[in-house]
């Protein structure tokens, strides 16, 4: 069983590989927002976690830059909401 250390380090790792695939494969083409969105959330748990796990010498100014990304993502989600709507 993993340690508390050990799992935010998964954590980590797993949203830096959907960072990666963000950026090697083409997911999302058809729809920049909500891949902007995906982008944006895993860059927070990113974030997150290097502050849980003593990696980060900033944590005010994370705090900050995960607040904004955070309500990136909310808003590119209520924009892809409305243009459904929109066009239904």
């Amino acid at each position: 069983m993993m340690n508390e250390r050990e799992q935010l380090q998964r954590i980590q790792e797993l949203a830096r590989e959907i960072m990666e695939m963000l950026l090697q494969e083409s997911l999302f083409d058809r729809n920049s927002y909500l891949r902007d969105s995906v982008e944006h959330l895993a860059n927070t748990v990113d974030a997150l976690t290097k502050i849980q796990l003593d990696q980060d010498v900033n944590v005010q100014d994370t705090l900050r830059y995960t607040i904004t990304k955070m309500r990136i993502a909310r808003n590119a989600m209520q924009h892809e909401k409305e243009t459904k709507k929109n066009l239904a």
